[in-house]
């Protein structure tokens, strides 16, 4: 045996103990076995693949195809932000304005920077919230995302009360300072269509609340205390408030906290300006405190296979993705899928 191949053999089981080493502290140092509890007792999956905004990698976010596939797909959770119209809809929708996932400045000249809660849901039913997709993702495109329309709640707990798979909703209080008493609003509709007050059936639980504003996760505390409801944090939180302070908001307004993932941490949506220091939050340490504060930990926004199993060895015990169909496949979640297949059971 030559030397050279010795040093090679050496080099690679000494990196082998360091990884194996690495891997067994991050286990220690991020408390699974706790998070594993909490989300057993709350009914939850772990770990959970969360469809942000749908299958949106593939198909318009917060549209009926992204919700259809992502269902189809057997993703654990749709995921969706709420928010309400001039005439008190409630709609699913991220931005504050239509002009990015619409025609909106076409439609309405003039109107295109102008917040959802000033148009009427009949003038949001003009808009064609599909095609944007096909310009920005050509090599995604469809012919039958033209034309899609924004949807309202009642669309939505449709969407998830039909299909192969029955997942649950994920419902982000989206800048609910802006539209009073929007949360009465969502727990008295879903109420109403039993996802909430029913008896727990086993698996998943059927609904989990998430905000960025604690004073809105405060109000569906009184509301439906039996809701599971986790906090979002941001870099900008981070850096007023501080980690600690974070975990004990989210303690005191919910039972789970969302911090991101790496790609936002070194992306270009990061806020420099308001905070210069970049910070990693998936680390296992930050998710081992969480998990002893008694807080599941969901990370956002997971899109990559080595980033799904680095969040997942750090000890988080769910991810919301755009990409459902790689979350399940590296969860090993799912049959092999077959995408043409699934495009054609829903009808586009």
């Amino acid at each position: 045996m030559g030397y050279w191949f010795k040093v090679l053999l050496i080099t690679i089981a000494a990196a082998t103990l360091l990884v194996t080493g690495l891997l067994i502290v991050s286990r220690l140092i991020s408390e699974p076995s706790l998070g594993k509890k909490l989300v057993q007792a709350l009914g939850i999956a772990r770990p959970a693949v969360i469809a942000h905004r749908g299958a949106s990698y593939l198909a318009p976010e917060e549209t009926r195809p992204a919700y259809l596939l992502a269902r189809e797909l057997g993703a654990d959770y749709l995921e969706f932000d709420i928010q309400r119209t001039k005439d008190g809809v409630l709609i699913a929708l991220h931005d504050d304005d239509l002009s990015r996932t619409t025609n909106v400045a076409e439609v309405f000249p003039g109107r295109e920077k102008n917040t959802v809660d000033t148009f009427t849901f009949s003038e949001l039913q003009q808009l064609d919230a599909g095609s944007w997709f096909n310009r920005q993702d050509p090599n995604r495109a469809r012919e039958s995302f033209r034309g899609l329309r924004i949807l309202r709640l009642e669309d939505l707990i449709d969407i998830a009360e039909t299909g192969s798979h029955l997942p649950g909703l994920y419902i982000e209080t989206k800048a609910a300072l802006r539209f009073p008493g929007i949360e009465q609003q969502l727990v008295t509709a879903l109420t109403a269509r039993g996802w909430i007050g029913q008896v727990k059936s086993a698996g998943p639980a059927r609904v989990i609340f998430q905000s960025f504003e604690p004073e809105s996760l405060a109000r569906l505390k009184i509301l439906a205390p039996e809701i599971p409801r986790l906090l979002l944090i941001d870099e900008v939180m981070m850096s007023k408030a501080g980690w600690q302070s974070l975990l004990k908001t989210a303690a005191e307004t919910g039972m789970g906290i969302g911090p991101w993932g790496y790609h936002w941490a070194f992306g270009p949506h990061w806020s420099v300006k308001d905070v210069p220091t970049r910070h990693i939050m998936t680390w296992p340490w930050y998710t081992g405190q969480a998990h002893r504060a008694g807080l599941f930990v969901h990370s956002w926004t997971i899109d990559d296979g080595w980033e799904m199993w680095m969040v997942t060895l750090s000890g988080s015990d769910g991810i919301f993705t755009n990409r459902a169909e790689l979350a399940l496949a590296t969860y090993s979640k799912s049959e092999p899928i077959d995408l043409d297949k699934l495009w054609n059971k829903i009808g586009y």
